[in-house]
């Protein structure tokens, strides 16, 4: 296992690099890639819960996007509903605070010997802060 400390928006750019490579083929491969979702998952929990939009945004949201190309319409739709943008303003700027939070998690280290053949260079780029010689 590796620790570390890290910011809650590397853990999450961590997180979409698993699972770029999640269908990769080797078994102990698999194995530590799936733990290390796990344990993210786990660990963003709360960063998760605190981006999800209301569900008055989202029909607001649903609303806009119903009438995209009409500008006037949709300057409308935020004047009329300023306070809940606001309230979606700043709920993503708490969102982004938390993902500058420094955190200590505990990971599973992925050996080179066990990347498969047919991983590329970004996909491993993407996975170097858990990859060990």
């Amino acid at each position: 296992m590796l620790t570390l400390k890290t910011k809650n928006r590397e853990i999450v750019d961590l997180m979409n690099g698993l699972m770029n490579v999640q269908n990769l083929e080797g078994v102990r491969f698999s194995l530590v890639i799936s733990k290390n979702i796990r344990i993210i998952q786990q660990e963003l929990s709360d960063l998760e819960d605190a981006a999800k939009p209301s569900e008055e945004f989202i029909t607001l949201s649903q609303e806009a996007n119903a009438v995209q190309n009409d500008k006037e319409a949709i300057e409308k739709l935020e004047k009329e509903n300023a306070e809940l943008v606001q309230s979606r303003k700043d709920q993503l700027t708490e969102v982004d605070k938390m993902l500058n939070e420094e955190i200590e998690i505990e990971l599973h280290t992925i050996k080179e010997e066990i990347l498969p053949d047919n991983i590329t260079a970004g996909q491993i780029n993407a996975l170097d802060k858990i990859i060990v010689d």
